[in-house]
């Protein structure tokens, strides 16, 4: 595992290398992935090369769970993993003025999610918010409407149902036999880290498995 990690680091510094010699700079981007006490900030690379292709390499995978998340160790996090890998030289001052940091010349553009701890510890870099994240608020502010909540509400007790009441599995496995569905079960709206993409993979599957007919064998209780 070791030396994967040296070989992988080496990779990474040539192809850094590789580009400065070439004038190209590379972009960033960058997260927190955070899941049962476990956060890893990630810091990704990305160019396009003289063949006009785009590339990219992982420039770190920091372990982040039993460091405070403020905008100061996001960024000094990144600057520390873009000089390990030849982007630029970063040190912290030891005296004032003995400090050396020429990471921000040294990218391009950055690309982060939308929590104002990186966007303010990335005030530094040219750059962006990512469209995927601002698209995810999007949606999940929708599903917070009254309405809509209503009926995703519905779909998580029918898929409850569906997936602890032998009698409802047994309807539900009729049902999708009768009109030549697939026999499965709607999936369980756990989704933790978007807070949103369960939710719309249940709509999805009720939508698929014809819900009308579904809805017609079910007690009027968890309908109504």
């Amino acid at each position: 595992m070791l030396d994967l990690s040296v070989e992988g680091k080496r990779k990474v510094t040539a192809a850094m290398d590789d580009l400065r010699q070439e004038g190209i700079l590379p972009s960033i981007a960058g997260d927190i992935w955070s899941e049962g006490g476990i956060a890893i900030f990630g810091v990704l690379a990305y160019w396009i090369n003289a063949d006009f292709e785009l590339r990219e390499r992982l420039v770190s995978a920091i372990p982040f769970s039993s460091v405070r998340h403020t905008s100061d160790e996001i960024q000094l996090a990144t600057k520390k993993a873009c000089s390990d890998m030849h982007i630029g030289h970063f040190r912290e001052d030891v005296a004032p003025g003995d400090g050396v940091d020429t990471i921000h010349e040294s990218v391009q553009n950055s690309v982060s999610d939308n929590a104002s701890n990186i966007i303010s510890g990335w005030e530094c870099f040219d750059g962006w918010e990512c469209n995927d994240h601002t698209l995810a608020l999007i949606v999940h502010a929708y599903l917070k409407q009254s309405e809509v909540a209503t009926v995703f509400k519905k779909l998580r007790g029918m898929t409850t149902h569906f997936n602890h009441s032998v009698i409802g599995a047994k309807l539900l496995n009729d049902c999708q036999k009768r009109n030549s569905l697939s026999v499965t079960k709607p999936p369980q709206d756990n989704d933790t880290r978007t807070g949103w993409g369960g939710a719309c993979r249940q709509a999805t599957w009720y939508m698929k498995y014809q819900v009308r007919a579904l809805l017609s064998h079910q007690p009027s209780s968890l309908v109504d």
